[in-house]
């Protein structure tokens, strides 16, 4: 299933969940390009009632690890190259940052260029730097042993950090135990974890706005819910619902024939280089067919 219907509906629910508690920030530019972007972006309030009248369990305390929390969220297994981009994407957001902080606080203490900033000055620029909360439906041992992930025993199972350095977690959401505890979680976990969770938030208080705004968030955005019978879906909702599918169905067509052009692209680069049909069609998975057609025309300019 694409990945950006989970990334959407991703946003959607954490900013649903978090709005009473945090400053959201969401989709950060990091050097214009689009892989790059920052999704969702916290920085704590502590001030905010929500602290004190709403309990999100083991979510809420991996939000409080940190001032400023980036949390990103895959809907499969997490690999090696999801990992890199996350990392590479937090340190082109945060050392353009720091050295602004560097400049103004130099600036402020009237600092020669020969003279270091001081220590406290320092620690004070440190703490600002986000912490990033990776959430994956699912990763390997391997790649937990290759970037030295330790388990986070204060969390619980299935919550690991890795270099301090980096200030990067991963909660392997499949790997938690189901409880009131982690359910807010596990509605971000595969298509059985989410309609599991979604079923136990429906037995929550109607009293609890966490609940009722996620009801709502869920069955707009998350793909998992379609079909799922529920009683209290009203008309315009319905509607929502249907438009969304229409719309995911449209962007779906559109993506498939983007990669289609794409490698028809590829193809015709190749026959250019007259490399053979057999060969061309097997790496692009355009037909034989269509590249004698590519072909003629090309022998005809």
């Amino acid at each position: 299933m694409a990945q950006y219907k989970h990334d959407r509906f991703f946003k959607f629910y954490v900013q649903a969940l978090y709005k009473t508690k945090v400053e959201t920030r969401k989709d950060i530019k990091v050097m214009n390009d689009e892989d790059l972007e920052i999704d969702c972006m916290f920085v704590a309030q502590s001030d905010k009632f929500g602290w004190q009248q709403e309990d999100l369990g083991l979510l809420d305390r991996l939000m409080k690890k940190h001032p400023t929390i980036i949390v990103e969220h895959y809907s499969g297994y997490l690999n090696r190259k999801n990992l890199n981009v996350s990392i590479t994407r937090k340190n082109l957001y945060w050392e353009p940052m720091e050295a602004e902080l560097i400049e103004a606080a130099r600036v402020e203490l009237k600092l020669k260029k020969s003279e270091q900033l001081p220590a406290d000055a320092k620690a004070q620029i440190e703490v600002r730097e986000p912490f990033t909360w990776v959430l994956a439906v699912n990763c390997g041992d391997k790649l937990l042993n290759l970037c030295e992930a330790k388990p986070l025993t204060e969390y619980g199972e299935g919550v690991y950090e890795l270099s301090k350095f980096l200030r990067m977690g991963i909660v392997v959401i499949d790997r938690l135990p189901e409880s009131e505890d982690t359910l807010w979680l596990k509605m971000l976990g595969d298509k059985d974890s989410a309609r599991r969770a979604f079923r136990e938030i429906e037995q929550l208080s109607p009293r609890r706005r966490e609940k009722n705004d996620t009801i709502n968030t869920s069955l707009k955005y998350c793909v998992y819910l379609r079909g799922l019978p529920v009683e209290s879906l009203t008309e315009e909702e319905q509607e929502f619902m249907r438009t969304m599918e229409q719309i995911d169905a449209w962007l779906e067509a559109e993506i498939a024939e983007a990669q289609e052009r794409k490698q028809q692209e590829i193809a015709f680069n190749l026959l250019r280089k007259n490399i053979p049909l057999e060969v061309i069609s097997e790496t692009t998975g355009v037909s034989i067919e269509y590249l004698q057609s590519m072909l003629s025309k090309l022998e005809n300019t």
